[in-house]
């Protein structure tokens, strides 16, 4: 048993506002699939994100239809769940298009079964689950969720053969707790039982075992962002060039993954740093230099005088398919201190005070300044002061208060008025379906 998984195909995404980058993610899709075809597999899972929109262009399903079509011809069925891009709120999507002209089969719960050469529907109380059967291979998924809706969805997809393949458009705890900063919405242990978890939503290539279960995201199909970037370049003190990350699919031989590598268009990840603006100018033109003219740079410069970026884009325009060139001045570090005037702190008279205990002054003389203070009225004026202070305070604070409390009550009969609105004109309608329960509206 042999099969592709493939995922991340961001079909129609014009990257840096280029349509040409669209046609990138459009071949690298149909290189897959031409070595899916190759390698005989017996079928094909798209484990999410198949178009970067949920509405894609006619131009962008026409090319899906044609990459799509060459599996068709080799009667390989494809199974795919929809991803968080290319999902809708409502039961039809560009999914369900293909699956009317026969080029793709949409996994998950649905409100009407749906059955074939390769599908199956099980009634589950008002719903359907559709999966797919392949030989004695059981192939189960639903599109992208939220965390509280897997809570609902994830136990129903439990296996009735021993061979089967889970495919979910999600982020596992465990696999982004090793490298990856992002959000994720189940653990391993919220998995159901199955060979091989074919998972899409993370672009980069990875293959993890945990406790004899395989969890795979073969990436998308192109470099989507720059932390995908092919080669990574770092020039400081000396030039440093490292490979960075492969694109492709995974061929899955008896549920154990192996990553087939294509060939997609360079992205240079560039970091440039000098002092001088003509030994930053020198290191970015030796950069250059090295790139394939065809490839995409995105380059940041450090220095400590300012360049035009402007000048040097055009230079990179003309060396490369697209440049983005962006500026950091190097800064001294200064240690930020906080500057705190005596003022803040003391009364004029303490002041004056502080300013003659500073020179030479006995105790007989101390005592004679502040008896004069106290008896010229100066305490007393300071008390009144400070009491008119602290009235003043109290009172600008209850009119806070109160305008704040006129504005809380203002808002809570609003939201009176308007709930006894919505009762009197719409009774709360209970959710009839699963899907209803999940926020799937129905067309």
């Amino acid at each position: 048993m042999k099969f592709a998984h493939i995922a991340d195909v961001h079909h129609g995404y014009e990257q840096y506002n280029q349509p040409w980058r669209a046609e990138d993610f459009a071949k690298a899709f149909k290189v897959i699939a031409e070595k899916a075809v190759e390698s005989n597999a017996d079928f094909v899972v798209i484990a999410g994100d198949l178009f970067h929109r949920s509405l894609p262009s006619p131009r962008t399903i026409k090319e899906a239809v044609e990459t799509l079509w060459m599996f068709r011809k080799e009667n390989i069925p494809v199974f795919a769940v929809e991803g968080n891009h290319d999902k809708t709120s409502r039961d039809i999507s560009a999914y369900h298009l293909l699956e009317s002209l026969g080029l793709l089969n949409v996994l998950g719960l649905r409100r009407n079964p749906v059955r074939g050469e390769n599908v199956e529907s099980l009634r589950i109380q008002n719903v359907y689950l559709v999966k797919g059967v392949v030989d004695d291979v059981e192939i189960l998924g639903d599109r992208h969720r939220s965390k509280w809706q897997l809570e609902k969805v994830l136990p129903l997809l439990k296996p009735e053969s021993d061979k089967s393949v889970l495919v979910l458009h999600q982020a596992v705890k465990e696999v982004v707790d090793i490298d990856l900063d992002m959000a994720y919405e189940l653990t391993i242990n919220d998995l159901p039982e199955a060979n091989y978890y074919a998972f899409g939503h993370i672009h980069l290539p990875k293959i993890y075992e945990f406790d004899g279960k395989v969890i795979a995201y073969p990436g998308s199909v192109e470099r989507y962002d720059l932390r995908e970037a092919s080669k990574i370049v770092r020039y400081r003190d000396e030039l440093v060039l490292k490979d960075g990350i492969r694109k492709g699919f995974i061929l899955v031989k008896n549920f154990r993954p192996e990553f087939v590598e294509i060939e997609t268009r360079e992205l240079y990840d560039v970091e440039i740093e000098d002092e001088s603006v003509e030994g930053l100018e020198k290191k970015f033109l030796e950069v250059l230099g090295r790139a394939d003219k065809d490839g995409i740079m995105v380059a940041k410069l450090k220095s400590s005088d300012a360049v035009d970026v402007r000048r040097l884009s055009e230079v990179a325009a003309k060396r490369v398919r697209y440049a983005e060139i962006r500026f950091q001045r190097i800064l001294e570090e200064i240690e930020e201190v906080e500057i705190k005037q005596e003022s803040e702190f003391f009364t004029d008279f303490e002041l004056k005070l502080l300013e003659l205990l500073k020179g030479e002054m006995d105790e007989d003389e101390v005592y004679s300044l502040v008896v004069e203070h106290y008896l010229s009225g100066g305490a007393l004026k300071q008390e009144e002061d400070a009491e008119e202070r602290v009235v003043e305070e109290e009172t600008e604070k209850k009119g806070e208060e109160q305008f704040k409390g006129d504005e809380e009550a203002d808002e809570a009969e609003r939201r009176a008025e308007e709930t006894e609105k919505a009762k009197s004109t719409k009774k709360a309608r209970k959710p009839k379906t699963l899907l209803d329960f999940l926020g799937v509206e129905e067309e």
